[in-house]
């Protein structure tokens, strides 16, 4: 495998994308040149080099491509409550929109702190019953099984125990 190609589908370069957007966006539609002018150079380097990254990163956001629709490259966000976000990417570079994108529609470092350490309280491995994630102690690998779904030895059961006389 020769060239970039094989580099951008990688797992490790999927994660690098910086571009996490809010809740609030819902689709993300950017129009661009196949053969550009060096003034729209780049859009077409953005789509070939962060795309992926975008979709990676942002699994619940519809986003679209449209290739030669328009004279300029542009970028418009719909929003969950019909508002439109235009951006004109003409003389940009690519890194400059993905700072664009990233400023407007982006999470903040703080915001995306806050949602982490939420996700990190909310599981807690030791807890246990319907609004948690395990219903039971068996559910763990390596722990006896409920005497509900196998029986348990006779010897394991209490009322063996405390009846059986031993002599």
């Amino acid at each position: 495998m020769r060239g970039p190609m094989p580099l951008r589908r990688t797992f490790f370069y999927l994660q690098q994308g910086k571009v996490i957007f809010r809740d609030d966006v819902a689709v993300l539609c950017l129009g661009y040149h196949g053969r550009p002018r060096p003034e729209q150079q780049g859009a077409r380097e953005f789509i070939f080099w962060n795309w992926a990254q975008l979709q990676y990163k942002n699994p619940e956001i519809q986003l679209i491509k449209k290739k030669d629709f328009v004279v300029t490259p542009f970028a418009m966000a719909i929003l969950r409550d019909g508002r439109e976000v235009l951006f004109d990417l003409e003389n940009k570079s690519r890194t400059e929109i993905e700072e664009t994108l990233q400023n407007t529609l982006g999470k903040t470092p703080l915001v995306r702190r806050r949602e982490f350490l939420e996700r990190m309280q909310d599981h807690n491995p030791a807890e246990f019953g319907t609004n948690c994630s395990r219903q039971c102690l068996c559910e763990v690998q390596g722990q006896q099984s409920c005497t509900s779904l196998l029986h348990a030895p006779q010897y394991m059961k209490g009322k063996w125990r405390w009846n059986h006389n031993l002599i």
